[in-house]
């Protein structure tokens, strides 16, 4: 009974996806002639202003038939791959598609071998953001396919600078006078031979620079490393400003 009902939600889904495009195509066409009417009805309208307005009608009704063939092209493609007892071949790659790109935003947690950074302060002594942009700097020279500080998923938009007594990471503070941990995801096969090495290698010269006496830097591999995922409500998620270009 249960591999029927996974059989039929399939076809379900197509007919609810089908009624729910015809639904927004049907809407967008009503909203585009309740434009023109309402533009048509307005008394200084030019004549050449109407005549603009039933030819943008005319465009963008155009553009909507050719957004509903390819839509309804879709369908049947699905359609296909159900009826040929593919499985929903097609719903699994877009699946597997948006997962991969998710992965990559940085908006799913990873784990996996990797190396860790612990820049620990030594009293009176508080962190500069170069130092943990540096470190952060150096992983992603080395390949670092992820990265969190404090558990802060580093992304492209992640920023790190420095107040009078924080040090702000993705827009949430963290006092400077306390340790902040580095974790990165980096190729498995360097990190004994080379990554800790190199690593090693810049912490001496940050400890030449700041004094050993005011920053304590422990370098170590890891067998499994876990990122965390970006959090919705950090200032790096925002995307409300974004507008998409068709």
């Amino acid at each position: 009974m249960k591999e029927k009902k996974s059989a039929n939600n399939p076809s379900k889904l197509t007919r609810y996806t089908t009624i729910l495009v015809v639904g927004i195509i049907v809407g967008l066409v009503a909203a585009l002639l309740m434009k023109t009417l309402n533009a048509s009805a307005v008394s200084d309208k030019s004549y050449q202003d109407l005549q603009n307005s039933i030819i943008e009608y005319q465009r963008k009704n155009e553009e909507l038939n050719n957004r509903n063939v390819h839509l309804y092209e879709y369908i049947r493609e699905l359609e296909d791959d159900l009826a040929s007892g593919k499985g929903g071949e097609s719903f699994l790659r877009i699946v597997e598609e948006k997962e991969q790109y998710a992965i990559f935003a940085g908006l799913r947690a990873v784990r996996n071998k990797g190396v860790s950074v612990t820049l620990t302060p030594m009293s009176g002594y508080k962190i500069q953001d170069i130092v943990i942009q540096q470190f952060v700097n150096e992983l992603s020279a080395l390949g670092a396919q992820a990265i969190s500080i404090n558990g802060e998923r580093k992304v492209a938009t992640t920023e790190i600078r420095a107040n009078q007594d924080s040090i702000i990471i993705n827009g949430v503070a963290y006092s400077r006078e306390s340790p902040f941990d580095i974790k990165a995801i980096v190729p498995p096969s360097k990190i004994d031979t080379y990554i800790v090495p190199y690593l090693e290698t810049v912490a001496g010269n940050l400890r030449e620079q700041i004094g050993n006496d005011a920053l304590a830097i422990a370098i170590r591999s890891e067998s499994s490393v876990t990122i965390p995922a970006l959090e919705e409500d950090r200032i790096a998620y925002q995307k409300e400003l974004l507008i998409p270009v068709e």
